[in-house]
């Protein structure tokens, strides 16, 4: 299994206690390692309001917008290549350290960071998988507002593993041209040690 982006739609229908105990019991297994666990839940405005109580009642902590600024500052890094990138130091840590090392206290026994955001694209890294127990949150008006900002969310997704790829190509076929480069000095240099022996031996 590669690197994924998984949306989760959560229709105003969905047995709402249900769905948040699956997708708690999901995005917190393994610190949010895995990559096929919820990276973005999607949920329809008609029950948001019950949607984070019970969030909250399972252990899921909702960041402020302040928080939200130091944990980005915290968990990204933002590159000229590759827009913001997800630092080293964030995979597989708990929600207690990883709002520790952005600079706030959050309950021992969190289990889910949760990022409220509204858009998706490189200008917004919470969009992106981010290995580890932070799980972006979108309000959507209906079921054909949340479907297509999950597809979009994959669509990003793919578009960016596309460009790494065509990266990745890249680097490989300049490493494989300095191979076959060094290879011929190292041809020359073996021809020129054996005239310079020949020359010796005269």
């Amino acid at each position: 299994v590669g690197p994924g982006n998984v949306p989760c739609y959560i229709d105003k229908t969905a047995k709402l206690r249900t769905s948040v105990n699956d997708l708690v019991l999901s995005k917190a297994f393994d610190n949010g390692m895995i990559c096929a666990s919820e990276q973005a839940v999607l949920v329809d405005r008609d029950i948001y309001e019950e949607f984070e109580k019970l969030m909250k009642e399972d252990g899921c902590y909702f960041v402020s917008p302040e928080e939200k600024n130091k944990l980005q500052e915290s968990m990204f890094e933002k590159t000229e290549e590759y827009g913001y990138k997800l630092k080293s130091h964030v995979p597989g840590q708990s929600p207690c350290t990883i709002a520790k090392e952005a600079g706030f206290e959050v309950p021992e026994d969190t289990k889910v960071l949760v990022v409220y955001e509204e858009g998706i694209g490189n200008e917004y890294p919470f969009s992106k998988e981010k290995l580890s127990p932070v799980l972006t949150y979108y309000i959507v008006e209906n079921e054909e507002e949340g479907i297509a900002k999950a597809e979009k969310l994959l669509e990003f997704y793919k578009n960016l593993a596309d460009d790494l790829g065509k990266r990745l190509e890249n680097a490989i076929k300049e490493f494989n041209d300095a191979k076959k480069l060094i290879s011929e000095l190292e041809e020359k240099v073996e021809d020129l040690t054996n005239e310079l022996r020949k020359y010796k031996q005269l």
